[in-house]
Parts: structure tokens; sequence; C-alpha cells
């Protein structure tokens, strides 16, 4: 072979191992798209009842598949996250310099939501029921892929049998297949997917993720398949500050699955005692947006809840007078009528003014309202050693966890009145009990005030009680009503 011959060998073998390195970091480097549902959309695939027996007339299953267990093909309540991260700000940049991290991200969200029917109520903004992360390289956006899902169909010699000892058959038991359940489409092979539920104490103040299973192909950060990581995953919640870099984490939540490998696979994850973090609460610039765009129904459900009030005590009195004119003489018996006609005749009054309310509020506007813009990140990390994860994790969640709360929660249920921080200052710890129990006997002032039979000094108890409301408003800086 001639020196120019050999050259030219050896050039084209140099292409095409350096082809075959770009071909590999590529696919070294899957895209990380996380999907939250109200139910995970592997560990809670639904079994499907056998098709009928033909051979038996007494099988009275229906010639459709019908589901065993949730729905056959959900669809997903919100997609939180559904882009690759895109390193918009220097908060996401510098995240982006950890190479043995994945990231995905949210374009921004509105982490609450106020709905108006049937009364007002404040909640989160999705229901987190369990979230599923997903390593792959997709299918373009407008790719449909649900119809090719074959779905989990019970063995008929099983379906009798207890719940843990049902078996399935299907041509395609793929994590890929699986997925399709959601439309979620994949090119090829999936990397990993991961997913986790999310636990929230009784009163939702306080959340925490735990894994609920599993499936590695190959590892994100090598493609050595004989090689281990430590590996965690991460959702932080955070909000925008005064400019486009400064922003404030409000939450970090964790899920720790310890050492992996390629091939590695699991229903469940780590049984660790996991902390319980305080859910982010209503900040408070969208606080006061809530209370500016609300005002005219808190008005009216604030009369409407009075009324109910005063006429549970009527009732009460009216009990009691019955129970006294049953037990005493026929001279003391007519007074007390008298005045348990006059208890009647304001219940119906009340009643009547409720019915009225209740009408005036379905009058209002009630379109549903959105509030507090957040960014949602998931970042996937695996390291080489126990030793680093840990150190990775603690980095990550280092003053930006969130408060730490109890399996109970320590805060009000009512989300409106516990934000972390209501003004300039921080709030005293009566506050938000004092907004509470001041809202109320200003709005029972309001009540006794129209009442026509009101006495003389109700118009100065109503200002009495307007006066400590407004005292109990500032303190958590919103405005004081006229």
């Amino acid at each position: 072979m001639s020196a120019r011959l050999s050259r030219i060998v050896v050039a084209l073998l140099v292409l095409s191992m350096l082809q075959l390195d770009l071909a590999v970091a590529a696919s070294d480097n899957p895209e990380i798209r996380a999907y939250v549902n109200d139910s995970c959309i592997v560990a809670d695939e639904p079994y499907l009842m056998p098709p009928p027996d033909p051979n038996n007339p007494q099988d009275q299953t229906s010639t459709k598949f019908f589901p065993l267990i949730g729905l056959v093909v959900g669809k997903l309540t919100e997609m939180l996250i559904n882009h690759i991260m895109s390193g918009q700000t220097a908060h996401i940049k510098a995240k982006a310099q950890r190479k043995d991290t994945r990231y995905a991200m949210t374009e921004q969200m509105n982490l609450y939501r106020a709905d108006f029917k049937p009364e007002l109520t404040l909640h989160l903004n999705a229901k987190l029921g369990c979230m599923t992360v997903v390593a792959a390289k997709f299918e373009p956006a407008a790719t449909g892929c649900a119809s090719a899902y074959v779905p989990r169909q019970l063995t008929r010699e099983t379906m009798k049998l207890p719940e843990s000892q049902w078996r399935a058959t299907r041509s395609d038991d793929s994590i890929e297949n699986q997925l399709r359940r959601a439309n979620i489409c994949v090119d090829g092979k999936a990397r990993a997917v991961y997913e986790a539920r999310f636990e929230f104490s009784p009163d939702g103040t306080a959340y925490r993720l735990r894994s609920a299973g599993y499936q590695i192909q190959s590892l994100l950060t090598t493609q050595d398949k004989g090689a281990t990581r430590t590996s965690f995953y991460t959702l932080e919640i955070s909000q925008p500050g005064k400019s486009a870099d400064d922003v404030q984490s409000l939450s970090t939540a964790w899920v720790r699955l310890g050492t992996v490998s390629a091939g590695a696979h699991s229903a469940s994850g780590p049984t660790e005692d996991l902390p319980w973090l305080n859910v982010p609460a209503l900040s408070v610039e969208a606080r006061r947006v809530y209370d500016d765009k609300t005002r005219a129904q808190q008005q009216v459900l604030g009369e409407a809840d009075a009324l109910r009030r005063a006429i549970t005590r009527d009732q009460r009195v009216q009990a009691s007078l019955d129970q006294r004119i049953a037990q005493t003489s026929a001279d003391v018996a007519q007074g007390l009528q008298q005045e348990r006609t006059k208890v009647a005749v304001r219940i119906q009054e009340q009643q009547a003014e409720l019915d009225a309310t209740n009408a005036e509020y379905q009058d209002l506007p009630q379109t549903p309202l959105e509030l507090m813009p957040v960014t949602i990140v998931v970042a996937v990390t695996e390291t080489e050693s126990e030793h680093a994860g840990l150190q990775a994790l603690a980095s990550v969640i280092d003053g930006s966890s969130g408060e730490l709360a109890s399996a109970v929660g320590t805060a009000s249920g009512n989300l409106f009145s516990r934000s972390l921080q209501a003004s300039d200052q921080p709030t005293t710890p009566h506050a938000n009990a004092d907004y509470e129990q001041t809202r109320d006997a200003y709005y029972d002032a309001v009540v006794a005030a129209k009442n026509a039979g009101a006495s003389p000094y109700a118009a100065d108890s109503l200002a009495a009680a307007r006066n400590r409301y407004n005292d109990a408003r500032r303190a958590l800086g919103l405005e004081p009503i006229q």
C-alpha cells in the first residue's frame, strides 16, 4: 500500500471515529421531560377485562374492553414541564454548568388558581398526584401515539384471584408502550423513566415526593454498560424577582435512588423517612392581586356566611324558647310565645336575605383567576460516588428547600391567610388568626346593622368592627376597606 493511500485510509478511519464520537455524544445528552398527572403513568397503568369467552354462554362480559383500575388512556391533567432547559436566566445557566445533571424546565406558569364555583376557593393550579420524568429522544410535538398503545389485558385464569396475583398478557410490554397511554411519543428507546408521588399533609400545607419506581435502560452520563452511579432527582419551584437574573427559590423537593446502573429497575423507591416541605404560600404581591380582583365576591360571601351564623343562633334561641314554653305556666308561656314569633319572623327574613345574597353572588363574574407566576425545574443527577452525590444534593437544596414542616402542618388550611411574609415586615404570629376573627366579626356587624330592628348603637358597633378588621388587613399588607 502506498504512503498516500495509507494516509487516505487513516483519514477515513479518523473521520469515521469522529462521526461515531459525535453520534455517541449526541445520544449521551437525552432530552428530559416531566409530566404531572393525578396518577402515575407507569406505576398506575390499569388492567383491562379479558374479552368474553365465546364458548361460555354465562360469560356476560361485554365485547368491549373495560379497565378494572383507573382509565385506559388518561389525558394528562397538567403538563408542567414540556421543554428542555433553555438557559434563559443566569440562575438556570449556573445550574447547567453541572456536567452530571440533566435539566427540564417550564415556561412560566401560575402556581395558584382561584375558582368561583360553587364558591370562592384558592388552590394549587394543578392536580399534583404523580410526576413522571422521561429521558429520551422524542417524536415531533405534533406526533400522536396514543392509538398505538397496547393495553394490559388481564388473563382470564387470574381475574378472580386477589389483585396481587393478577397476570397480564400483551404483545408489547415495553416502557415505550406504557408511555403511549399518555400520548408520550418516544423515538427509539427511552433512556430512563422515573416516577414520584406527591404526598400532602392533611391540611395541605406540607408536601414531599416519594419514589413510585424507575426503569433505567442506560445511564444519562455515560455509555459504559458496567458503570454505576449514585442518582437523585429534584423538583425546584422558583419565582421571578425584580430582574431577569433575580430568582427566588421557593421550594426544592428531592428523591434519592441510591446506586443505579444500566438496566436497573424498581417498582418502588427507597423507604427512607423523607422530610416534609412547606407548600409555597401565596406571595405578598399575589395576595394583594387576589384581594383586589375578588373584593366584590368576598364581600357578598362574607355577608352570606354572617347570615348563616345569625340564622343558626336564632334557631338555637327558638329551640330554647320551645323548651321553656312547654315547661312553664300559661301566662308566662303567652309572653314567651310572642318572643318566639319575633325570632321566627327574623329567621324568615334572614333566610330571604341569604337567598338574595346567594343569587347576587351568582351574578358576579366567575371566570377563574390564576396567580403567582413561577418556574419549575426538574433535574436528574448522576454522580460517580455516594459522597459526591450527597455533596451535590446538599448544594442543590441548601437554602432553597423551603422551611421544613411537620407531617400535620402548623399553618391554617386557608391558603389566602398563610403567606410566609405578608408585608415589608414579617407578620406577627397572630396576624392570620386576627384576620379571620376580625373578618367574621365585621360581617356579623354588617348583617346586624342591616336588620330592621337594629339598635341605635349598631352603626357604632359596625364602625368599631371595621376598624379592627382594617388593622388586621394592614398587618397582612392589604388595603383597608371603606
